[in-house]
Parts: structure tokens; C-alpha cells; sequence
């Protein structure tokens, strides 16, 4: 059984990535864990030092995240019925990033899904704080994000964005490749070129991901004289594609590529879902 993290502070955005969950799941038995983090002014249930209206606060939080996520997993029971799906209810102390790795520490997820605004305007808001802080700081489980305009479709087509300048393993695409096969979705890897065309090693490592994919129906594209967010944007959008995604190098590459003003309207890139991978050896 599969397990799938969803984060949620019972917004209409972390709602949306949800049933785009149950969708996305309906033909897997899952385990969905429903988790809200509520960080109460630094204080923990089990400290010995902290006063008694502290205390209290803690205990009114704890029953009041507890009391959501039960209501939230009984409408979704309701609303999407679906005898391969299970819930479990996680409300946890702790900010955001530090429940996640809790949860992470303790079960093998398939994927950790969260909801984006989904709107035009500074990269702060098309994304929002918790899901920057969640793609930058978490490296070891792919992340899904989902825009709340966005409802749910099947995948027919995932587009990787790829600069060929990293051999990567089967285990990098490993998410990936099982996604497609699970959606019968075909893959297109999107290289937007540098001046003097591809280098010998990236011709290697383009061979070498093409090899990895062989499974699933897949094409390589390339476009030329654009910048790297516009020429994403530009392919995915003419195409209807379903989703990008991108194998995260290092721990600031995303920063760098998405979260920098590199062009003015980054509300583009909140047309799509964006699934973001790691590397398995770093």
C-alpha cells in the first residue's frame, strides 16, 4: 500500500490538492495522511517547563487541529468514496518543515502533495512561503505541488524539463517512470539549448536518460533563442501538457531557476502542476 503525505491547513489551495490526490490515486490503495502542523509559540506537549496557560493553548490547538482533520477526512469519505483509500489523521506541534521530516523519518511516502495559490504576481504569492520553504528543504521524497486553479485531469502527457548536463539513474526518474505507468502517460524531455549546441557529454547523458525512459512512449524536444522559464511555458502551454517536472541537482537549483525573477510573469508556471524530484545520491 502506498503512502501519500498531504499537508493541509484546511485552505481552499491545500483542499484542491487533495481531491487532485484522490483523482490521481483512485485506481491505488493508498494510505493518505492528512497532516496539519500548528506550531505553538515553541512550546511541546511533553516539556516539564512550560507554564500551565501554555499548557492549556497547547491542548486547545492539539484537539482543535484534531478535530478539522477528523471532519476533513469524514467529507472526503463521503464525497469520494473509495474503498482502496485510507486515512490517517497527523496533528503535530511543530512548524511545517519539522512535521514533515517527522513523518518522513517514520514512513516511506510515495509523495508529498501540497497546494499553491495558482495566481499571477510575486513569486512569494503564486507559491506561497510554505511551499517554497517545502521545495527548497525537503530532498528526499518526490513533491508534488498543485495549483489551485488547476482540477484534476488524466496525465496523457508529463513534460521533463532537462539540461543533459547530469547522467541521470533510473532511481532519479524512478517516481516519475511509475507515474506515467500508472496514468499511461507519455514523457517529453524539453532541453532548452545553449549557444554551440549540445556537448559530447550531454549527447551521452541524452542517450543515456532516453535509455531509462524506453518503458513509456517518450520524445525529446529542444528550443532555441528563449529563456529557460519562457521556453517551458512556451512548449507546455502550446501543447496542453499536464505536468512538468524537474529532478532537483542541488539544493538551491529550483531558487535559482524558479524562484528568481528571471522573467516577469512567474505566474505562469501556475498553469500545471510542478513535480519535483531529487537525486538519489545527493
Amino acid at each position: 500500500m502506498k503512502n501519500i503525505l498531504l499537508p493541509t491547513d484546511f485552505s481552499e489551495n491545500a483542499w484542491n490538492a487533495t481531491i487532485y490526490a484522490i483523482n490521481l490515486y483512485k485506481k491505488e490503495s493508498c494510505r493518505i495522511f492528512l497532516m496539519n502542523s500548528y506550531d505553538v509559540n515553541g512550546y511541546h506537549e511533553n516539556s516539564v517547563m512550560d507554564p500551565v496557560p501554555a499548557k492549556e493553548e497547547l491542548i486547545k490547538h492539539k484537539e482543535d487541529s484534531e478535530e478539522k482533520l477528523n471532519r476533513l477526512s469524514e467529507v472526503i469519505k463521503k464525497g469520494f468514496s473509495n474503498p482502496k483509500h485510507k486515512f490517517k489523521c497527523v496533528a503535530l506541534n511543530k512548524t511545517l518543515i519539522d512535521s514533515i521530516n517527522n513523518e518522513l523519518s517514520q514512513h516511506e511516502f510515495e509523495v508529498i502533495l501540497i497546494g499553491t495559490q495558482g495566481t499571477t504576481g510575486a513569486y512569494e504569492v503564486i507559491f506561497g512561503s510554505n511551499t517554497i520553504q517545502i521545495l527548497n528543504e525537503i530532498k528526499n521524497c518526490p513533491i508534488l505541488a498543485v495549483p489551485s486553479n488547476v482540477s484534476f485531469q488524466e496525465l496523457k502527457e508529463i513534460v521533463l524539463a532537462t539540461s543533459y548536463k547530469i547522467e541521470h539513474s533510473k532511481e532519479d526518474l524512478k517516481y516519475l517512470i511509475q507515474l506515467a505507468k500508472q496514468n499511461n502517460s507519455a514523457i517529453r524531455t524539453l532541453h532548452i539549448e545553449e549557444s554551440g549546441g549540445l556537448s559530447i557529454s550531454q549527447k551521452h547523458n541524452k542517450y543515456h536518460l532516453e535509455t531509462c525512459l524506453k518503458e513509456r512512449p517518450h520524445s525529446a524536444h529542444s528550443l532555441a533563442h528563449v529563456s529557460i522559464p519562457i521556453g517551458i511555458y512556451c512548449f507546455t502551454e502550446s501543447r496542453g501538457s499536464d505536468m512538468i517536472v524537474f529532478i532537483n541537482k542541488k539544493h538551491n537549483f529550483l531558487e535559482k531557476l524558479l524562484f528568481k525573477p528571471l522573467y516577469k510573469d512567474l505566474g505562469n508556471y501556475s498553469r500545471v502542476p510542478l513535480l519535483v524530484l531529487h537525486r538519489s545520491n545527493e
